[in-house]
């Protein structure tokens, strides 16, 4: 019996690290480039903020840049400003004084 439930969680274990998700950045890079390796699988590598970065680290090694299709800008909300109002304090002496011609 013992060896059964090794054998399933072995299996298990095994099964899941095939399914398992591949390593993502924690934020998305609008570039990606594409290696000419002989070794390389096509694979975009999409770790760029720019054009010229991505054109930058392919030079000399040979690929191409494109734009990244599943790049998310983050958005920011803009923060809501709060109105302050200055109250104005009037005298009762201002108020009834008689307007000068």
């Amino acid at each position: 019996m013992r060896l059964t439930i090794r054998t399933i969680l072995f299996i298990a274990a095994t099964l899941f690290s095939a399914t398992a998700a591949p390593a993502q950045s924690a934020r998305s890079y609008p570039w990606c480039a594409i290696y000419y390796t002989v070794d390389a699988d096509g694979t975009p590598s999409c770790t760029f903020d720019t054009r010229e970065q991505c054109m930058e680290t392919v030079s000399g090694i040979g690929g191409f840049c494109v734009e990244n299709q599943y790049y998310h800008r983050v958005t920011t909300q803009p923060r809501h400003r709060t109105r302050i109002v200055k109250l104005h304090k009037r005298t009762s002496a201002h108020l009834h004084a008689p307007a000068e011609r």
